[in-house]
């Protein structure tokens, strides 16, 4: 049995896993994990943590604690898991990024434009366009203030992303599940915010090419020091090429599990959804607790 953790409201993105998958698998909200001591023989995945206030975090983290000295299999601890915007600043620090990020609350000027402004914990589209000089960035911010959000959350990102293909922008993805790096599917889409991606314009080369990225994984022994620098056993690291060289967007601890193409997706992108499904579930499995 494997038992995910997560923040109440975002146990959706498990769910899929819960029911006809060759490993059991069980998400649960963080209010609902009885204490340490009563908890099932399992192995356990803590999520969410950017959706956590530092109170809570704490509190997690000393079940955490608990569960491995019960001798349990856990996987992510919340005290050692990093912010987007410590990741962001230590993966530029360390030459992996070339871009850097800010918290706006520093009062520093962006060393190269455009930018964007980004809410620490927030899974939505950046919190405006892209900025190109000082007296832009200063507006946006104080609009973004104006509308609600606190300053203490909010990033100034420097912008970092390339077309595959003129007009096509393409997201890669490898997934972290214990010791196993799994490569993902690619998503595309016609702008430079990449999420969920438009399949209909992407063309039959790029589909081929997924399935090799899936098969192969050319990313995922380089991703390993990424997700330690990070403190994340479990999740899934998203990034685009930029000059050849990967530049890492975010690490999601908890990601939402596809595991099925819709029934009008190509032959080729349905055989490397099957492959990736394959290794996923090869992954859990060499993580369960009997």
């Amino acid at each position: 049995m494997i038992i995910v953790l997560t923040t109440g409201e975002h146990r959706y993105t498990h769910r899929r896993l819960e029911k006809d998958f060759p490993v059991p698998v069980k998400a649960i909200g963080y209010e609902d994990m009885p204490a340490a001591e009563d908890a099932e023989r399992a192995t356990y995945i803590f999520t969410d943590f950017d959706r956590l206030p530092p109170h809570r975090l704490y509190k997690i983290g000393v079940l955490y604690n608990a569960l491995k000295a019960r001798g349990l299999r856990v996987l992510n601890n919340p005290a050692r898991s990093v912010s987007r915007f410590g990741l962001l600043r230590g993966l530029h620090r360390t030459g992996v990024n070339d871009f850097n990020a800010y918290r706006v609350e520093e009062f520093r000027r962006p060393d190269r434009w455009p930018v964007f402004l980004r809410m620490e914990g927030h899974h939505g589209p950046p919190a405006s366009t892209l900025l190109h000089d000082w007296r832009q960035l200063d507006i946006a911010v104080r609009k973004v203030i104006a509308n609600g959000t606190p300053i203490s959350a909010l990033l100034i990102v420097e912008y970092a992303a390339e077309e595959v293909r003129p007009g096509l922008f393409r997201k890669l993805s490898v997934f972290r599940v214990g010791p196993t790096m799994v490569g993902y599917t690619c998503v595309h889409d016609d702008q430079w915010v990449v999420k969920h991606g438009k399949p209909s314009i992407t063309p039959p080369e790029l589909y081929e090419d997924e399935f090799r990225i899936v098969r192969d994984n050319p990313w995922g022994e380089m991703m390993l020091p990424v997700f330690e620098q990070a403190g994340v056993e479990y999740g899934r690291a998203d990034f685009g090429l930029v000059g050849g060289r990967p530049q890492i967007y975010e690490i999601n601890t908890n990601p939402d599990i596809e595991l099925g193409p819709s029934p009008k997706t190509r032959p080729v992108r349905k055989a490397t959804v099957a492959l990736y499904r394959e290794n996923f579930t090869e992954a859990l499995r060499r993580i369960d607790t009997a």
